[in-house]
């Protein structure tokens, strides 16, 4: 008798010893998972990372590592290029950890990942259109930060971007013979995007349509703001040829 009571006894301990093992392990599972993420995420096993980290994330809402695996997580899909589980996953970091380490850079992650997704200038502009507005708001956010000239970078290739998206527009409707659509696409290259290699582009050919309305003085006015502002000088040499064939004004 007595030893059966020894064995349950046993028993009751073994199965004490092993719940508290579970227990303990249970309670440390979100530094394994951040742990197993944070080296599938530097070894490049990018699908392994977001797998770590969502787990982390879905299951130890109260962790203190779960802001830290949020942005992880985000980054894991930005370096596999996925960049609209990118944006949806930085978006999750500003909206629910505001006080996060990482906010900032996330703000700056959320435009360069719409940055990274803008396409040819003739094809659809939405996506340069709302890394556009993400690094201002990032750049109005942060003023301070070390990120700030690269956005101020990336915004100009975003208005060079859509600038030459009108440029093309302009340059359809003119072989098209709608030659008022084309104008007004150009004065918009002209009066929204002047800081842009397109400004001149599109003074150039605002110069030519004013030559096919027979408004020769608006041509030389438009041309000789090109030699004055571009710093092309294959556009300069073009429109110096068009001022040659178009003559000096009478009286000069």
């Amino acid at each position: 008798m007595r030893g059966v009571r020894w064995q349950a006894a046993l028993i009751a301990a073994v199965v004490m010893v092993g719940c508290s093992s579970k227990q303990a392990t249970t309670l440390k599972a979100d530094e394994v998972y951040f742990t197993e993420g944070k080296k599938a995420l530097d070894k490049k096993r990018y699908l392994e990372a977001v797998e770590k980290f969502q787990q982390l994330v879905g299951s130890y809402p109260g962790s203190p590592l779960v802001a830290d695996a949020q942005y992880l997580l985000a980054e894991a899909y930005f370096r596999n290029a996925d960049y609209v589980n990118a944006v949806f996953e930085y978006q999750r970091l500003v909206d629910s950890y505001p006080s996060s380490q990482w906010l900032d850079q996330a703000q700056f992650q959320i435009a360069e990942s719409y940055y990274r997704q803008r396409r040819r200038p003739e094809l659809d502009q939405k996506e340069t259109n709302d890394a556009l507005v993400h690094f201002r708001l990032f750049i109005d956010d942060n003023p301070q930060s070390p990120l700030v000239d690269q956005a101020r970078q990336r915004i100009d290739d975003c208005r060079s971007l859509l600038a030459h998206k009108l440029f093309l527009s302009g340059q359809l409707y003119q072989r098209q013979d709608h030659l008022d659509a084309a104008a007004a696409l150009y004065q918009k290259v002209v009066q929204d995007f002047p800081d842009t290699p397109w400004y001149c582009e599109a003074l150039a050919e605002l110069g030519e349509l004013a030559v096919r309305k027979k408004n020769l003085p608006e041509a030389r006015a438009r041309w000789e703001e090109v030699l004055r502002e571009s710093q092309d000088e294959k556009l300069k040499l073009r429109v110096q040829q068009r001022l040659d064939q178009i003559g000096k004004p009478a009286g000069e």
